[in-house]
């Protein structure tokens, strides 16, 4: 893995990490819309659901909070941290033209 994947993974963040690839027609699970994830912090377990967007940073989205509530539009699978660095990768170098 780059380095730059690494960062982007973000090692040092707090909490249990669960990451999740946003799916649709003609946006399979090995070519996802976009990826999330959600940290449980702490013990009272204090949720953060952030964004790897196209700022190459991960931001905070209400994604997972308005799908629970109903607001399902797209839909999203549970990932790996394998399958979740791959998607950073090509989106750095899609982004950034740096092979």
């Amino acid at each position: 893995m780059a380095p730059s994947t690494l960062d982007a993974l973000d090692a040092w963040a707090e909490g249990r990490i669960t990451y999740y690839a946003k799916i649709s027609e003609g946006y399979p699970r090995s070519s996802p819309r976009g990826i999330l994830r959600r940290r449980l912090v702490g013990r009272e377990a204090e949720t953060h659901d952030e964004a790897f967007t196209r700022n190459l940073r991960w931001e905070p989205t209400e994604y997972l909070r308005l799908y629970e509530l109903g607001h399902n539009d797209v839909d999203h699978v549970q990932i790996s941290e394998r399958e979740a660095a791959a998607f950073i990768e090509a989106v750095t170098k899609k982004l950034t033209g740096v092979r």
